[in-house]
Protein backbone atom coordinates (compact mmCIF):
# COMPACT_ATOMS: atom_id res chain seq x y z
CA UNK A 1 0.00 0.00 0.00
CA UNK A 2 2.69 2.62 1.14
CA UNK A 3 4.82 1.91 -2.35
CA UNK A 4 1.42 2.59 -4.43
CA UNK A 5 0.91 5.75 -2.20
CA UNK A 6 4.29 6.71 -3.00
CA UNK A 7 3.68 6.33 -7.20
CA UNK A 8 0.43 8.14 -7.21
CA UNK A 9 2.12 10.66 -5.49
CA UNK A 10 5.16 10.84 -7.73
CA UNK A 11 3.00 10.47 -10.80
CA UNK A 12 1.30 13.80 -9.04
CA UNK A 13 4.18 15.92 -8.75
CA UNK A 14 5.45 15.01 -12.06
CA UNK A 15 2.23 15.87 -13.99
CA UNK A 16 2.10 18.83 -12.16
CA UNK A 17 5.87 19.96 -12.50
CA UNK A 18 5.15 19.02 -16.35
CA UNK A 19 1.84 21.61 -16.30
CA UNK A 20 4.02 24.38 -14.38
CA UNK A 21 6.89 24.02 -16.83
CA UNK A 22 4.13 24.30 -19.67
CA UNK A 23 3.17 27.70 -18.23
CA UNK A 24 6.10 29.19 -17.32
CA UNK A 25 7.65 28.42 -20.81
CA UNK A 26 5.19 29.04 -22.69
CA UNK A 27 5.48 32.47 -24.72
CA UNK A 28 2.33 34.02 -24.60
CA UNK A 29 2.07 36.34 -21.59
CA UNK A 30 3.91 34.71 -19.09
CA UNK A 31 3.17 36.38 -16.31
CA UNK A 32 -0.37 36.03 -16.24
CA UNK A 33 0.43 32.33 -16.69
CA UNK A 34 2.52 32.35 -13.63
CA UNK A 35 -0.19 34.45 -11.94
CA UNK A 36 -2.83 31.45 -12.80
CA UNK A 37 -0.34 28.68 -12.36
CA UNK A 38 0.06 30.22 -8.33
CA UNK A 39 -3.02 30.59 -7.82
CA UNK A 40 -4.01 27.04 -8.82
CA UNK A 41 -1.09 25.65 -6.72
CA UNK A 42 -2.76 27.47 -4.11
CA UNK A 43 -6.51 25.79 -4.81
CA UNK A 44 -4.36 22.40 -4.88
CA UNK A 45 -2.78 22.85 -1.89
CA UNK A 46 -5.80 23.49 -0.31
CA UNK A 47 -7.33 20.66 -1.66
CA UNK A 48 -4.31 18.32 -0.55
CA UNK A 49 -4.51 19.56 3.07
CA UNK A 50 -8.54 19.23 3.31
CA UNK A 51 -7.73 15.28 2.12
CA UNK A 52 -4.74 14.80 4.29
CA UNK A 53 -6.82 15.53 7.07
CA UNK A 54 -9.56 13.15 6.09
CA UNK A 55 -7.31 10.46 5.55
CA UNK A 56 -5.77 11.02 8.74
CA UNK A 57 -9.10 11.09 10.57
CA UNK A 58 -10.44 7.77 9.14
CA UNK A 59 -6.83 6.02 9.58
CA UNK A 60 -6.93 7.21 13.57
CA UNK A 61 -11.09 5.84 13.49
CA UNK A 62 -9.85 2.72 12.04
CA UNK A 63 -7.28 2.25 14.76
CA UNK A 64 -9.62 3.43 17.83
CA UNK A 65 -11.92 0.66 16.40
CA UNK A 66 -9.07 -1.63 16.78
CA UNK A 67 -8.22 -0.38 19.75
CA UNK A 68 -11.50 -1.12 21.60
CA UNK A 69 -11.90 -4.41 20.27
CA UNK A 70 -8.72 -5.64 21.55
CA UNK A 71 -9.60 -4.01 24.94
CA UNK A 72 -12.69 -5.53 24.71
CA UNK A 73 -10.88 -9.06 23.95
CA UNK A 74 -8.40 -8.57 26.89
CA UNK A 75 -10.95 -7.83 29.60
CA UNK A 76 -11.63 -11.41 29.27
CA UNK A 77 -8.30 -13.27 29.67
CA UNK A 78 -9.58 -16.20 30.54
CA UNK A 79 -12.41 -17.53 28.21
CA UNK A 80 -15.79 -18.57 29.84
CA UNK A 81 -15.58 -22.43 29.28
CA UNK A 82 -19.15 -22.63 29.85
CA UNK A 83 -19.71 -20.73 26.99
CA UNK A 84 -17.14 -22.24 24.63
CA UNK A 85 -18.07 -25.71 25.05
CA UNK A 86 -22.00 -25.74 25.13
CA UNK A 87 -22.28 -26.65 21.67
CA UNK A 88 -20.60 -30.05 22.24
CA UNK A 89 -22.33 -32.96 23.10
CA UNK A 90 -20.77 -35.93 24.54
CA UNK A 91 -22.70 -39.57 24.98
CA UNK A 92 -21.29 -41.82 27.58
CA UNK A 93 -19.70 -44.09 24.73
CA UNK A 94 -17.74 -41.34 23.77
CA UNK A 95 -15.95 -41.61 26.90
CA UNK A 96 -12.77 -44.01 26.80
CA UNK A 97 -13.32 -46.99 28.85
CA UNK A 98 -11.05 -47.11 32.29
Amino acid sequence: MKNRTKNILFAGTVFTAGVAAGYVLAPVKRKRNIEKLLSHLEEIQGKTQRLHRIVKLKSSKSIRNVSDKVKRELKEPIPDLYKATEGLMMSHDDLPDG
